[in-house]
């Protein structure tokens, strides 16, 4: 299964296009749209670099959570699923109560999982509040929100 061309907007919507580097809180480099790791002080890329950096992540967290998963999803669930993953990682999810719903086939416990993921260096985030909030509905409905 491929995360949808909506869902995929909606990542870039919300984590927003940085085309030089620049540090979060923690000291973490980030650049394009909220790719780390390889970045460093100086750096600047293009929108295309973004994009296939972007694209090369969503790549990198389809297989991984497919592995995991021992129930078929729907589209919309698996959309949430991935951007839950984009934002928190994969090594915190394969562990998570929301996973064990999931493979559970319990997909309204599930679902109630996602408010949980709510967090910033260690404390509630308005934004990620929100984000899961969407993921939510996206998990349950299907419909990515405009």
């Amino acid at each position: 299964m491929r995360l949808s061309p909506s869902s995929l907007d909606l990542i870039k919507r919300r984590t927003g296009l940085t085309l030089k580097a620049h540090q979060d809180p923690q000291g973490t480099w980030f650049i394009g749209y909220q790719h780390y790791g390889d970045v460093h002080d100086g750096m600047e890329i293009t929108e295309e670099e973004a994009q296939a950096k972007l694209e090369q992540e969503i790549d990198r967290i389809e297989p991984l959570l497919a592995g995991l998963l021992k129930v078929q999803v729907n589209p919309g669930q698996w959309d949430a699923l991935v951007m839950l993953v984009f934002d928190f990682g994969f090594a915190r999810f394969r562990s998570s109560m929301l996973l064990r719903h999931v493979n559970n086939g319990d997909f309204e416990r599930a679902a109630a999982e996602f408010p949980k993921w709510n967090q910033l260096g260690g404390r509630p985030n308005a934004t990620m509040m929100r984000r899961r909030d969407i993921d939510r509905q996206v998990f349950l409905s299907g419909q990515v929100p405009a």
